[in-house]
């Protein structure tokens, strides 16, 4: 019994000592490859610096198939991220996208989780890559697959950068489709951008037309406080003698009456609204449109409601306390000629 407690305890003593050195060798490893990675990356900008373009090419290809192969992802985002930075800094755009590219496959692939500092080298990339048609063309798409596996419509910060690039180039298209994708503190940005399409690219009398359109892209996407906040800026600062309803056109008239009736969740004042102020909206077709698609987004799955009389009887019911539907119906056209 004695000898079977002594080498009991000699088994335990030796299997506690393996898990000892087990976790030093590991430690030790570690240190080994944070050392190795910094050695690679600093032989590989050393070529690049040379200019051995090529060779630091298939070097970084190389070395990245190997971290792959070893499992270790962490330090084979770092050299694609550390390459293609450094090839587009020294203005080799081919190979840079080419690094680009792999990075965009392998934040996918490999399920990498979203953070700021990721963020940040992915705009600096594709700072670097936009005056690269073809390569912003195939990097964007790419970083926005990835970007909307974590977040519904792709990372704000993204689409602002996107949108301040585009706006740089005075590509209001471009940037008008990143901003309905900002979060709320981007309104701002997209408030201030529209202001300037208002006052120096487009007719006085097309002014409504650029926020109402806005207001439409945000709440095609369900985005109500999006498109509240920048319908009250556009206005504060667009028209500061007339900053309350009534306003001047019957556009943004209609788009203030559009705002109540999405608060007050009625489909059957939308339809209205649509109805009464069709002669305005037919000035651009795409507003329809996008009134029909504001509709699915709200009500798709709500009982339809029995339309109210008139816009007089509609005032009644954005404006002031529910009214019932025979009170509502006895408003006369007079009352809706008003408000155009």
């Amino acid at each position: 019994v004695r000898e079977a407690v002594v080498s009991t305890q000699s088994t335990g003593e030796f299997q506690t000592f393996q898990r000892y050195f087990k976790r030093i060798n590991l430690s030790m490893s570690r240190r080994r490859g944070a050392g190795g990675i910094e050695r690679i990356l600093e032989k590989l900008e050393g070529n690049v610096r040379a200019g051995n373009y090529y060779d630091a090419f298939q070097m970084y290809k190389s070395v990245y198939n190997r971290k792959i192969g070893e499992g270790n992802t962490t330090e084979a985002l770092r050299l694609l991220i550390s390459g293609c930075k450094l090839f587009l800094a020294h203005e080799q755009m081919d190979s840079g996208t080419e690094l680009a590219l792999m990075l965009g496959d392998h934040l996918t692939t490999h399920d990498t989780r979203p953070s700021d500092a990721i963020t940040k080298h992915l705009v600096e990339i594709m700072s670097a890559l936009w005056t690269s048609e073809s390569g912003k063309q195939r990097f964007l798409p790419k970083i926005f697959k990835w970007s909307k596996l974590h977040t519904k419509h792709g990372d704000p910060a993204l689409h602002m950068a996107c949108a301040q690039r585009s706006l740089q180039e005075s590509d209001y298209i471009s940037c008008s489709i990143h901003c309905q994708y900002l979060d709320l503190d981007g309104v701002d940005f997209y408030c201030h951008t529209l202001l300037d399409v208002a006052r120096t690219h487009v007719y006085k009398s097309e002014a409504d037309l650029v926020i109402t359109s806005a207001v439409l892209q945000f709440l095609a996407l369900h985005r109500t406080e999006h498109a509240r906040r920048i319908f009250k800026q556009f206005i504060s600062q667009h028209l500061p003698s007339s900053p309350s309803f009534p306003y001047p056109t019957p556009l943004l008239n209609f788009t203030e009456l559009l705002l109540r009736a999405i608060d007050r969740k009625s489909a059957a004042l939308v339809k209205i609204l649509r109805d009464h102020y069709k002669p305005t909206l037919e000035r651009d077709p795409t507003l329809t449109e996008s009134i029909d698609k504001v509709l699915r987004v709200y009500f798709n799955e709500c009982k339809q409601q029995s339309p109210l009389g008139g816009l007089g009887g509609l005032v009644q019911s954005l404006f002031g306390p529910p009214a019932d539907n025979g009170a509502a119906a006895s408003a006369t056209i007079q009352e809706d000629a008003d408000l155009d």
